[in-house]
């Protein structure tokens, strides 16, 4: 009788078992299904935020302009060494057509090479040789450029600054 009893128990326990888990199944599991879904669209959110052109803006294919600085060869600072660091750098700047401001920065570009490249050789003068060498540090020069050309010219029709031409050499 005594295991008939404990029989009995068990299998009552397991009945009870059984019903809370199909309680917990049809609670719990929608409520855990949302949770989830806004997981995912959080995710996906935060994905192609990381996916963006830094802040840059887009433009059409068919509005892109460049204009291109011929490659001249910079003094980089010294880094103590005793080795003289050159780099030789040429640029690309894209400009949206589309811009208002675009016909006229196109007509001051035209007689403003030297100018142009100037304000790139001010900043990159500030950089020794082991620093341009950096993949990190080339973007930051190139973001340094961009500001600096759209600060002169008052404009943000310029909105990209690449390098044509990206050399480096050191020397004794």
């Amino acid at each position: 009788m005594k295991k008939n009893l404990i029989t009995v128990i068990i299998l009552a326990l397991c009945v009870v078992n059984l019903i809370l888990n199909v309680m917990l199944v049809f609670v719990c599991m929608p409520s855990a299904k949302k949770t989830n879904n806004l997981i995912t669209q959080i995710a996906s959110a935060l994905n192609l935020e990381l996916e963006s052109n830094d802040g840059q803006p887009s433009v059409a294919l068919e509005n892109i302009a460049t204009y291109n600085v011929e490659a001249q060869v910079v003094n980089l600072k010294d880094d103590g060494s005793g080795k003289n660091g050159y780099v030789q750098v040429g640029l690309t700047l894209e400009m949206d057509k589309s811009s208002k401001e675009y016909d006229d920065l196109n007509a001051v570009l035209a007689d403003a090479q030297g100018a142009v490249f100037d304000e790139a050789r001010n900043i990159i003068q500030n950089y020794t040789y082991a620093e341009v060498a950096d993949q990190e540090t080339q973007e930051k020069i190139k973001k340094q450029i961009l500001s600096s050309l759209q600060k002169k010219y008052g404009t943000q029709c310029i909105y990209r600054v690449s390098f044509s031409k990206f050399t480096t050499q050191s020397s004794k």
